[in-house]
Order: C-alpha cells, then sequence, then structure tokens
C-alpha cells in the first residue's frame, strides 16, 4: 500500500527565533518537538517532518551563506542541538551534546561558499555559549569552544563574516541590556567590546555587510526601540568631535579594529520589539513587534535619515503580536509568525508600490484532540486545547491541490475537548467546562466555501445570518444579520471601554483567508447551549442520522459518569445511560445508528441498542472483570461501516474486535465475543481507531494511533489482523495520537471520484493535524 502526507497543518512554537525564511525559499520552524520544513511558493505545504527532539524546539536556522540551504540546525528544551541535513531527498540528523540545561538559541554558517567549515553556536540556561566547528561536509561537528557566562543567561545571538576576511564575528545579548561583541582570533572567539544603550532585554540582532568593508548591527529591545550600530575600519573612520553626544566604541579584530559608532534610534513601534532582519539584497530593515506591527525602515540618502517605510499588521482579534520577522531572498516578500505561532505574509505588488497579504500555512498552536469529517467528506474539522476549533479544506490554484485552514468557528476563552458533526453545516464542541455548545455555518461561510471549494451548493438548513461576533468579555458566538456591523464594534463612551461586540465585515473569498480574516470573520453563530453535566465535558458523538447527541464529562463517580442522549430537533435528554464508574473517553454511534458504544477510563465497554418498538435505547451487554480483555484504560473505539462489528483499543496495547454470537448463552456480557485473536502491541497504548468507510479487497481496513505518534493499518477479518502500513514517527506524529477519521468516502476531497484512492486524517500531541492519501491500486501484503 502506498500513502503520501498531503497535509500537515501545525503552526510554530511560541518562542521569537524559532522560524528562519532561507535562499532556499523553504522556512524551517519548530512546531511542538519537531522541524518543519515549508515550502512558501512552489508546493505551499509543508514538504518535511524532522523528529529528533524529545521536548519543545525553542530556535531553528539555516546553515546560511551558501547558494541553497540542505542543512539547518535546530535548538531544545531537551539540552540538545540537532543538525539536520538533506541529501536525496531524506533528512539525516547529527546530534550534538555539551549543554546541562534548555537551550534558548542558536545560529550558524557556512564560512566558505562550499558549504564547508560549518560553525554552529548554541546559548542555553545553563549561562554556557557553545561553539561547533565542522571541516567538511563528511566530517562531524566537534566542541570547539564554551563561553561561560557566570551568572548571566545569553537571550540572543547573531554570527557574521568580516567583510574581506575568513574570521567571524558575533553578537551576543545577555538579561541585562547589554550587546557582547565577539572576534574570531586564532579559530577562537574572544571578547572584545560591549554596547549599552538598550535599557531593557536586548530580543533581536542582525548583522549586515556594507559598502568600504563597514558593517551595520541592528538590535531591537524590549524598551520598545531600535539601535542601529556601525562598524567602520578605524582607517576609514571620520574623527568625532569632542562634543559628539555618543561615545565611540572599540572592536578589534584578528586584521585590525573597527570603530562603532550608534548610526541611528528607530522609534514606532509601541511594544517588545523581538526581531529585526535585514534584506539581502538592499539596505532594508524589517522589525516585527508585540504590539501587533511589523515595519520596513530605510535609509533617506538625501536626508541621511532612517525613516518608516511600510507597516504591515495591526491584526485584530485574540492576538497579541509577533515574535518574528523575515524577509525573502529577493526582498519582495516578508513574512511574520504571530504570539499564536501563526504565520502572516505580503506580497509587494510592484505596480501599485503595495504589499498586499497572502495565503500560508496555519494550524493549531496547542494539543490538537478530536477531529471529524463532514458527512460529504469536503471538509475536516478539528478541535484543540488552544481553544480553537478549525476548518480544514483542499483549494485549488495552477491545477495544484492544496489543503488549508478556511474558518475558525470557534475561539473559545476555555481548552477545546472534544467535538461531533451534526450536519453538513453544524457541530457540536466540549471544552473545559460544564456546557455542550451547538453552532450553525453562516451565510458568508457556505458562499465563501462553495468558491474557495469550488462547490455548488445552496445552504437551506435554515435562515442563516451573515456571520457572527463575540459579545463584549462573552464566550458565546452572537449571529449577525448584516455585512457590517462595524456601529456595534466601537467603544460607546469612556466610561463604557468595551464595545458591545466585535467587529464583522462579510468578506467574499476567491481563496483560503489570511490569519487577520481568520480571527475576524469566519465565526459560527452559537444556536444553542446544553446544560446537564456536572464536570467539564470530555466526549461527544452524534449519530450517523443526525436526530441524536450523546454527551459525556470527567467523571470519579457512576453519577457523573452517567451519558446523556439529546434530542437535536428539541434539544430535549431523552435518555441516561448510567453504567461506567469512570470517565467515558469515547463514544461511538453505529453507522445503522440503531447502537451506542461507550468504552470507559474504569477498563469496561458496554452496548445500547435501539429498541424497534419504544426507540429508546436498551442496555445490551458490557464487561467485568471476568470477561472484560483490556486491563487498562480503554482509549478508543469505532465500528465497521456495516454495523456488524466494533473494536477496542486500551493503554495495555490491547486491540479488540468485537462480535455478537447469538450461540452464546446470556450473561453481562450480552452474548458478545472477541470475533478473532487479539492483536497485542507490546510497549504500546493503543489511543486512537478508525475503520475504513467500506470493505478493501474484501476485508475490514482497520487504522490504529498510538501513544507513540506512530499509524499502523491493518487488513482484518474473522482470520486475524494483516499489516499493510507502518507509518513511523516521521511520517506520521512525534507525540500521542489523539483521534483518526477516514474520509466517509472513497476518493480524494477537492478531486473527482477515484475508488482507488482514500483518505485519512489524524490529530496528535504534537500540535498537527494530517491528511494521508492512502493509494489502494497499490495494496500489497505477503501471506504468511
Amino acid at each position: 500500500m502506498s500513502v503520501n502526507v498531503t497535509y500537515v497543518s501545525a503552526n510554530c512554537n511560541q518562542t521569537a527565533a524559532v522560524a528562519d525564511w532561507g535562499v532556499n525559499n523553504q522556512i524551517c520552524y519548530g512546531s511542538s518537538n519537531a522541524v518543519l520544513i515549508y515550502d512558501v511558493f512552489d508546493n505551499r505545504r509543508v514538504l518535511f517532518t524532522l523528529h529528533g527532539h524529545k521536548g519543545r524546539v525553542n530556535s531553528v536556522r539555516w546553515i546560511r551563506d551558501c547558494d541553497y540551504e540542505s542543512e539547518c540546525v535546530s535548538v531544545s528544551v531537551d539540552n540538545t542541538v540537532i543538525v539536520w541535513s538533506l541529501s536525496n531527498g531524506k533528512w539525516s540528523s547529527a546530534t550534538l551534546t555539551g549543554h546541562e540545561g534548555i537551550v534558548n538559541v542558536v545560529d550558524a554558517l557556512y564560512k566558505s561558499p562550499d558549504m564547508s567549515n560549518a560553525v554552529v553556536v548554541s546559548a542555553g540556561a545553563d549561562s554556557n555559549i557553545i561553539i561547533w566547528t565542522r571541516q567538511t561536509l563528511k566530517s562531524e561537528f566537534v566542541l570547539s569552544q564554551s563561553i561561560n557566562l557566570g551568572y548571566n543567561i545569553c537571550l540572543t545571538l547573531r554570527l557574521a563574516k568580516l567583510p574581506n576576511c575568513d574570521k567571524l564575528i558575533m553578537a551576543t545579548s545577555n538579561d541585562n541590556s547589554k550587546i557582547n561583541l565577539y572576534s574570531e582570533i586564532d579559530d577562537k572567539f574572544e571578547h572584545k567590546s560591549t554596547l549599552k544603550g538598550h535599557e531593557d532585554w536586548v530580543r533581536g540582532l542582525d548583522f549586515k555587510i556594507i559598502e568600504n568593508d563597514g558593517l551595520l548591527l541592528a538590535s531591537s529591545s524590549q524598551d520598545n526601540f531600535i539601535r542601529i550600530w556601525k562598524f567602520t575600519l578605524a582607517a576609514k573612520h571620520s574623527k568625532k568631535t569632542e562634543n559628539d553626544y555618543f561615545t565611540l566604541n572599540e572592536f578589534e579584530v584578528a586584521n585590525g579594529k573597527y570603530i562603532i559608532d550608534l548610526e541611528t534610534i528607530l522609534a514606532g513601534h509601541e511594544g517588545w520589539i523581538y526581531s529585526v532582519n535585514w534584506s539581502q539584497n538592499e539596505e532594508k530593515l524589517l522589525s516585527a513587534s508585540l504590539d501587533k506591527s511589523m515595519i520596513i525602515w530605510e535609509l533617506n540618502k538625501e536626508a541621511n535619515l532612517w525613516l518608516e517605510n511600510v507597516r504591515v499588521g495591526e491584526v485584530g482579534g485574540n492576538t497579541l503580536g509577533f515574535y518574528g520577522g523575515m524577509f525573502s531572498k529577493d526582498g519582495k516578500a516578508i513574512m511574520g509568525h504571530g504570539y499564536h505561532g501563526s504565520f502572516h505574509l505580503w506580497l509587494l505588488d510592484e505596480d501599485t508600490n503595495s504589499w498586499t497579504p497572502q495565503v500560508t500555512a496555519g494550524g493549531h498552536f496547542n494539543e490538537v484532540v478530536d477531529l471529524s469529517w463532514d458527512p460529504l467528506g469536503s471538509y475536516v474539522i478539528s478541535a484543540s486545547y488552544d481553544q480553537t476549533t478549525r476548518i480544514h479544506a483542499p483549494w485549488q490554484k495552477d491545477e495544484i491541490v492544496t489543503w488549508h485552514e478556511i474558518a475558525r468557528p470557534q475561539v473559545h476563552g476555555y481548552d477545546m475537548s472534544c467535538l461531533a458533526i451534526l450536519g453538513r453545516y453544524s457541530f457540536a464542541s466540549g471544552a473545559e467546562e460544564k456546557i455542550v455548545r451547538i453552532f450553525q455555518a453562516p451565510e458568508n461561510f457556505v458562499e465563501n466555501f462553495n468558491r474557495i471549494c469550488r462547490l455548488d451548493e445552496t445552504h437551506s438548513e435554515y435562515k442563516a445570518p451573515k456571520g457572527a461576533s463575540v459579545p463584549s468579555l462573552g464566550l458565546s458566538n452572537k449571529a449577525v444579520f448584516e455585512n457590517d456591523n462595524a456601529d456595534k464594534a466601537t467603544v460607546k463612551s469612556k466610561k463604557d471601554v468595551y464595545p458591545e461586540e466585535s467587529h464583522f465585515t462579510a468578506i467574499e473569498m476567491q481563496e483560503p483567508p489570511t490569519e487577520e480574516t481568520l480571527l475576524q470573520n469566519t465565526l459560527w453563530p452559537e444556536t444553542q447551549k446544553l446544560y446537564g453535566h456536572g464536570y467539564e465535558i470530555f466526549s461527544l458523538a452524534s449519530s450517523p442520522d443526525g436526530k441524536l447527541l450523546a454527551t459525556g464529562c470527567k467523571a470519579s463517580t457512576k453519577e457523573h459518569a452517567t451519558i446523556l442522549l439529546w434530542d437535536t430537533q428539541n434539544w430535549s435528554i431523552v435518555q441516561k445511560f448510567v453504567m461506567h464508574t469512570l470517565t467515558v473517553t469515547q463514544i461511538s454511534f453505529s453507522p445503522d445508528s440503531t447502537k451506542i458504544l461507550l468504552v470507559s477510563r474504569d477498563r469496561r465497554w458496554s452496548l445500547f441498542s435501539r429498541s424497534s418498538e419504544t426507540e429508546s435505547f436498551q442496555f445490551e451487554g458490557t464487561t467485568d472483570k471476568k470477561t472484560g480483555i483490556h486491563s487498562r484504560i480503554i482509549w478508543c473505539c469505532n465500528w465497521t461501516h456495516d454495523s456488524k462489528f466494533f473494536a477496542t483499543g486500551s493503554r495495555d496495547g490491547k486491540l479488540v474486535v468485537w462480535t455478537k454470537n447469538s450461540e452464546l448463552p446470556m450473561s453481562a456480557l450480552g452474548q458478545y465475543e472477541a470475533a478473532s485473536e487479539v492483536l497485542t502491541l507490546k510497549t504500546q497504548s493503543i489511543t486512537a481507531l478508525a475503520f475504513a468507510p467500506q470493505k478493501i479487497a474484501d476485508k475490514y481496513m482497520l487504522a490504529v494511533g498510538l501513544e507513540s505518534g506512530c499509524i499502523m493499518i491493518y487488513h482484518w477479518d474473522k482470520s486475524g489482523f494483516k499489516e499493510l502500513v507502518n507509518m513511523s514517527q516521521t511520517f506520521a506524529h512525534h507525540l500521542t495520537v489523539k483521534r483518526l477519521a477516514f474520509r466517509p468516502i472513497l476518493g480524494k476531497a477537492g478531486f473527482e471520484l477515484d475508488e482507488d484512492d482514500i483518505q485519512l486524517a489524524s490529530c496528535s500531541s504534537d500540535y498537527s493535524v494530517r491528511i494521508y492519501d492512502i493509494y489502494l491500486s497499490k495494496l500489497v501484503y505477503s501471506e504468511s
């Protein structure tokens, strides 16, 4: 069987130097414990996932100063530095150990254009700056120097080549608001000068070589100012007068001396400035700040003044500005990454000389705990601990189909825990609160969804509002029936400083929305709240016919572990299932809507079937200590497409497929038994299960997600399990797989029906949502 990853959705970590844009037009960034390689323009998607760290990635950098980057370096809270190398389409890794604490920041470059003489510098919470060097591509990195900072911690650092010299210069900033300059002498870095002036921690540094063998160093700080320092060779430096306001600094290098002047101080941001980045082609500087804006600064040579040339951003909604900003190699595009890990891309329109926002990658920035396909398999909706639900769908441009986030229907004040699709354009969600919330799509979403995904549908379920907004200090999405509610989104008076509701504007979209639009204009109105549970909602499931919704909450007693069954027509409770003593971890309706399966932390499953006479569900069977095969928590369950079998998976690594045998005597198990031998995955924990929507090669196909992040695909019939695919952590996930879901019909979303293909969606604690294309025509395994 051939499997291809067609979509990876994951935002970058919430640190400053966690993303880097190379001359290869690819961005490497840290997401959870992995490094992702994102192609900005050609493929417009994440190409590779590099897994090796055991903790959050704090900083990622391409090893630069070459024609085309094929190596990057990452550092993590696991105290390690990893160098990643691409060769023949495959990535290899080399782990560098030496730090005794969390590693915060890294930088790297080649001293020679042929990618030889590589230098990697990292700084950590152990108050050490460590320099690694490598002579050739085939040799290994060796620890060449360690600089101890005493009681200080390095916050950021930057390497650069000295003009017309084979030696390097390094600038670092510590937690004392000063910038330290190091010069490479006899292959060792020596401290040569300290630059003072900033009044708070320096968070961004970047060098640029200028004419006459000079250098510019830009520094940005939490004091809201940017300082540009000019390095001039002493022989070419024009002497300052004695009355000059600024103090001159001297900087000795291997072949001479530089004089450092404070060129200018740039004031324009109103918040901490986390990043500065020089354009590679022009004397332009990009700064990124927590004031929700990025500024391009340019030198006006006539007036000899640095001026603000372009300001982008001003992102509204639930955000706290930018952590970093980067120029593309030609300077005609800029990318920022925000406080919540989102990417923001602008391109320069040379005809109008204006910067226009563009479609970019995006995703959750915390654990993704649940996902589901819509009934027609057109989009996937996911829920996360980042307090949002997001809709992912395919978009075709220039005959290339790529997946993107097209809506953010719920931005909540609590971590999301579960969701359930109720219909084509409605869903229920649960969070770390006692309320279940119901949402229905607004008219503006349906119109844009049809345009983006090239569908031709009408929305006739109800009289839909145009969109939704969030009331002042509220959690519920309020319906908006006008194209623009600007009058209600303005502050009324100084006494009432909060607007009545957030601003919504109906936007006609032909392509996926930008992050700014997602934050403000893609909410779905909330139509119902369901009360009845005593603790935080943990599990939801809807019947395939859309008539019923089952809900459960966290529980440590039988009373609170009760499952409530709701009629979706009038939202009344029609039945309660009192069976388990601990939290019900997953609920699953059979595809024919006649049975409900519950699995729980109490290591048991229970089954209820609908009576044809009363339309209510009757108890049919449950496991106990004698009949229960699982000895640990049962995390997941799922039904075959024909409702004949169901499977359960648990922490003890056991996967059991169950069936009803009418010849068995009646017992608590209700005539149910294991339909085949139990599959046991030793040292593993099974956390997610999903059956394909129909038989494949006359057998059931089952996807199994593990706590390790791996995904297995099996063929199953009563003779047992046969492994088809084993997706490793690099190909699948590197942390717990939380949910798996096959597309409800064969074929790939965004394409014409093709019975040789099927898609599988997965989500994980590693922040990512992934879509896999499974090519059934290449399904091969050998009989043993």
